[in-house]
């Protein structure tokens, strides 16, 4: 479609000349063109079978002057773009990703053989008490056949917080987290080892034609975790004393990967991620892959 912009662009203006109303058809590349004329408006539509494409070119004159929009397959979504343009795009039979959004998990961590880590005298999470948060604040899509598939990607922040349970605690001692024990008239309040990523996702999605309130998706793909900060923080009480302890640079992989599965309908959805990589570095602490699962709510 890209080969005819340019032809189509110096036809829009010439017809801008014409001093009565005009609507013109075109076959070409065994696409319809459709250009209306007026004095105040040129607009090309595009259409393919009974297809009609997202609008193509648009020319307005307001006070004297032109007021020109083009629209291709491509698109750049923002969270709220639709309240910051005061516009709203007509969404029948139009590509909606499903990646900006808010969202809320659990986490845990796997061992070796994807088992949950679950030690006496090691890691041992507290999987009601771990959490994952993020948002993801800008979507890239490019649709790739007939507005039921789409590669997707944009950007987010995921903060996630992993929470041991029982009376031990993370601990950095020569440079590695290791898990120890309380002491024996210690009352544990909480430890917990915290990760920020920035996350650049490349998905793969699905999803039937919009209909009554959105479409019904899965997307599954890789998402990329660029660690932005990482520490460990304890607190616990040995009599009447209160006792902290925390420390940053724990040595995270700078670089994580997190397989993501996605499923849902219109603005809601469940979501489960897998990551094959540790989240410290090797011999920097015990083995741990992360493990999330929760909801997502999309904009």
């Amino acid at each position: 479609m890209k080969r005819f912009i340019l032809p189509l662009f110096l036809l829009s203006l010439t017809l801008t000349s014409w001093a009565a109303e005009c609507d013109t058809t075109i076959l070409f590349n065994q696409k319809e063109i459709l250009i209306k004329d007026s004095a105040d408006i040129v607009s090309v539509t595009v259409y393919e079978g009974e297809n009609k494409y997202d609008k193509f070119y648009e020319s307005r004159y307001a006070d004297g002057k032109r007021q020109s929009s083009w629209e291709l397959s491509e698109s750049v979504a923002f969270p709220f773009s639709d309240l910051i343009t005061g516009k709203k795009k007509e969404k029948k039979n139009r590509f909606e990703p499903h990646w900006s959004g808010i969202g809320f998990g659990f986490c845990n961590a796997l061992g070796n053989g994807l088992q949950f880590l679950n030690s006496p005298d090691g890691v041992s999470l507290d999987f009601s008490n771990s959490f994952e948060i993020f948002w993801n604040f800008a979507t890239i899509f490019t649709p790739i056949y007939n507005n039921n598939w789409a590669f997707i990607t944009g950007l987010g922040i995921d903060w996630r917080n992993y929470v041991m349970n029982d009376n031990r605690y993370f601990s950095k001692q020569d440079g590695q987290i290791v898990v120890v024990p309380c002491p024996d008239d210690a009352k544990l309040k909480f430890s917990r080892l915290k990760t920020v990523d920035l996350t650049v996702p490349l998905l793969i999605e699905w999803q039937t034609r919009a209909f009554l309130q959105g479409p019904l998706f899965f997307s599954l793909g890789p998402v990329i975790g660029i660690k932005t900060y990482s520490s460990v923080k304890t607190k616990y009480t040995e009599g009447n004393k209160k006792v902290e302890h925390f420390n940053k640079n724990i040595k995270p992989n700078p670089i994580n990967l997190d397989i993501l599965a996605q499923a849902g309908y219109g603005t809601f959805a469940f979501y489960m991620k897998l990551s094959p990589f540790r989240i410290v570095q090797k011999n920097h602490a015990p083995e741990m892959r992360s493990f999330s699962a929760g909801v997502m709510f999309h904009f």
